[in-house]
Order: structure tokens, then C-alpha cells, then sequence
């Protein structure tokens, strides 16, 4: 297996949800796309499996130098960091996705969303929107609300509409929460449709 095909199964199989929505990407953005989610995966799935909070700190101190050393060229024989070096990258740098890093800093040792946290969600769907061609701002926004779980204000254009159809799942799940509903599946037949009414919509 190629490297992308290991970290878009893996994509698939962490969340379906981030999955299905890069298939509505455009082709030449979607393996950046994949790589970008998959990135972000690992470093909350490095956070949730830590129980030592200096521990936490090297191993994301570790991710993001390597992530640094994108912009010269450098990726060990890992994965994820050589999908990334091929695919999203010239159009991201390697310093931009050592920011994600802080989003997921944040969250060591905290139970509940950080200010800290939040504003990485509108990173990580700011650097989204520049693999797709689309606005950051606007995505910035979106990133926000997916994290916090709070309806987006203004419709969304074209090349930014998987990306919402993100946020709206956020939506989702924060009213399941509050009703005290168990967690949804992920690709569920209803979250399927949440994407494609925003990709066709803007909503």
C-alpha cells in the first residue's frame, strides 16, 4: 500500500464522518485534505491515550518538529508525514501544520474545551479551506462552531461546503449531547444526508 492509501483507510476507519466528507472534495485537494484530518487524528488520539501530562508535551514537542522539517524537504519513513510532505504541501507549509499542534496542547490535563482548542478548530478548517481554494475566514468561522457545536450564521460557498457539512455534524452532536442521547454513529445513514443537504445547499 501506498502511503495515502494507509492513511485514507485509516481516515475511514477513525472517522467516517471526516472520510465521507473528502469525497466531496475536488480531486486535486483531497489527498492534502485526507492527510490534514488524518494529522489532526493523531494528535488527539496521542492527547486521549496520555496519562502523563510532560509525556504528552514531548510527543507533541516530537510531531511538531517534524512537521517543521516538511519545509525542508525532511519526513521520516513514516506514513502520515511523508502523505503530508506529498500532498499538502507547497500549498501548506510544514509551520502551518505545526499549529495544529497547539489545539491539541491545550487539551492536556483539561476535561473540557479550551479557548485554546476552540481557535485551533477554525486553524484546522482555515488550513482546509486553502487546500480547496476557498476562504479562510469564512472557514475559520466554521471550524469554530464544528468545535463548540453552535449553528453556523452565514451560508457557505461552493468550495467550502464539506467543511460545513462538518460544522452542522458538530451541531448535531452537541444536541444529542444535551438531550443526553448516546453518541451517533459515524457515517450513519442520517449523518450521510447532514453532508450532502450542506454540500448542495451552502447550509
Amino acid at each position: 500500500m501506498t502511503d495515502l492509501e494507509i492513511i485514507t483507510a485509516e481516515l475511514q476507519l477513525r472517522d467516517r464522518d471526516r472520510w465521507l466528507a473528502c469525497l466531496y472534495a475536488p480531486a486535486s485537494a483531497r489527498a492534502g485534505l485526507i492527510a490534514l484530518f488524518v494529522l489532526d487524528l493523531e494528535l488527539a488520539q496521542l492527547v486521549i491515550t496520555t496519562t502523563d501530562p510532560m509525556i504528552g508535551e514531548i510527543r507533541l514537542a516530537w510531531w511538531r518538529e517534524r512537521l517543521e522539517e516538511l519545509d525542508e524537504g525532511k519526513a521520516p519513513a513514516q506514513p502520515l508525514l511523508a502523505a503530508l510532505l506529498a500532498h499538502a504541501l507547497p500549498v501548506l507549509a510544514g509551520s502551518d501544520l505545526a499549529a495544529i499542534e497547539d489545539r491539541w496542547l491545550g487539551m492536556i490535563g483539561h476535561d473540557s474545551v479550551t479557548d485554546a482548542h476552540v481557535a485551533g478548530g477554525g486553524v484546522l478548517f482555515a488550513l482546509a479551506a486553502r487546500l480547496l481554494g476557498g476562504d479562510a475566514a469564512h472557514a475559520d468561522a466554521l471550524g469554530r462552531a464544528w468545535v463548540l457545536g453552535e449553528p453556523p450564521l452565514a451560508a457557505t460557498p461552493a468550495p467550502l461546503r464539506l467543511l460545513r457539512g462538518l460544522a452542522n455534524l458538530g451541531v448535531r452532536d452537541a444536541a444529542w449531547a444535551r438531550a443526553g442521547r448516546p453518541t451517533e454513529p459515524r457515517g450513519s445513514l442520517a449523518r450521510q444526508w447532514v453532508l450532502l443537504k450542506a454540500v448542495a445547499l451552502g447550509r
